[in-house]
C-alpha cells in the first residue's frame, strides 16, 4: 500500500467523528458528468441553445414552467446512476458510528442512495421534489416512473435544487457548521474548493486532520494534514 494510502487508514482508524465533505468527482466515479470540466454537463447543457445557467435558473422555471420540465427531465434524472465505492464507504462508516456524516456540493442524491443519513445536501437533491403551490413532496422515483410534471392541485412540481437566482438553504448550512465544528476529522473528495459559499464552509472546521483526496491541486492544500491527487475510487478500494 502507497506510504499515504496507509497515512489515510491510520487518520482514519483513530477517529471518532469523521465529517466528509464532497463534490462533483464522486459523481464523475458514478458515470455522472462534472458541470465545468470540458466535455462535462456544461458543455452538453450548452447545446440547449441557451445559456446553462438560464435553463438551470429560477427565471427558466418561471418564465416557461413546461420548458423547464423538458430540460430537467432530459438532462438532469439520471435513474441509471449507482452509487460507487466512495459513497458505500462513507455510508458504511456513518453506519458504524465513525462518521456524523457528509456535506456535499452534488445534487444527484447517490449518498442517500448509499444508505447515508447524515447528508447536508449544499445545493438540494434530485431524489426530492416539491409542488410550487400546496409543497406536497414527491420522490425522484415517483416523478420517473408516473411521469409526473404538475401536482393534482396543478401546480409545478419542481426538483428541490438550489437553481440560479436562488440562495442555499439557511438550515443546511447550519448542520454543515455544525457537523464541520464537531469533527475530528475532516475528509475532502472530488472537489477542487473554489465555488463557494461551499468551500469556505471548510474553514468552520477545528479537528486534527484535514485531508483531500483530489486528483488537482486545490486553495486549501497548504493547510491540509494529508494532499493525495490520486483517482479516489482507487484510494477508497486501497483502503477498505
Amino acid at each position: 500500500m502507497k506510504q499515504e494510502y496507509q497515512q489515510l487508514a491510520d487518520i482514519i482508524e483513530k477517529s471518532d467523528n469523521i465529517v466528509f465533505f464532497t463534490g462533483a468527482g464522486v459523481s464523475v466515479a458514478s458515470g455522472i458528468p462534472d458541470f465545468r470540466s470540458m466535455g462535462g454537463l456544461f458543455d452538453e447543457i450548452s447545446k440547449e441553445g441557451r445559456s446553462p445557467e438560464y435553463l438551470l435558473s429560477i427565471n427558466h422555471l418561471e418564465d416557461d414552467p413546461d420548458s423547464f420540465i423538458r430540460f430537467y427531465k432530459k438532462r438532469l434524472l439520471l435513474a441509471d446512476k449507482s452509487p460507487n465505492a466512495v459513497h458505500e464507504f462513507i455510508a458504511d462508516l456513518e453506519a458504524r458510528g465513525r462518521s456524523e456524516g457528509v456535506i456535499t456540493q452534488n445534487i444527484d442524491g447517490l449518498h442517500e442512495d448509499a444508505g447515508s443519513t447524515k447528508v447536508d445536501a449544499l445545493h438540494g437533491s434530485l431524489n426530492r421534489f416539491y409542488c410550487m403551490e400546496c409543497r406536497e413532496a414527491y420522490h425522484k422515483t415517483e416523478i420517473i416512473e408516473q411521469d409526473i410534471s404538475y401536482c393534482r392541485c396543478g401546480g409545478v412540481v419542481r426538483p428541490d435544487i438550489v437553481l440560479y437566482g436562488e440562495v442555499l438553504d439557511e438550515l443546511t448550512v447550519m448542520s454543515a457548521m455544525a457537523k464541520l465544528q464537531k469533527a475530528d476529522t475532516l475528509i475532502v473528495l472530488g472537489t477542487s474548493l473554489v465555488v463557494n459559499p461551499a468551500a469556505y464552509l471548510t474553514t468552520y472546521f477545528r479537528g486534527d486532520d484535514f485531508v483531500i483526496i483530489n486528483k488537482d491541486s486545490t486553495p486549501f492544500d497548504d493547510e491540509a494534514t494529508l494532499v493525495i491527487n490520486d483517482d479516489m475510487t482507487e484510494v477508497i478500494n486501497a483502503i477498505r
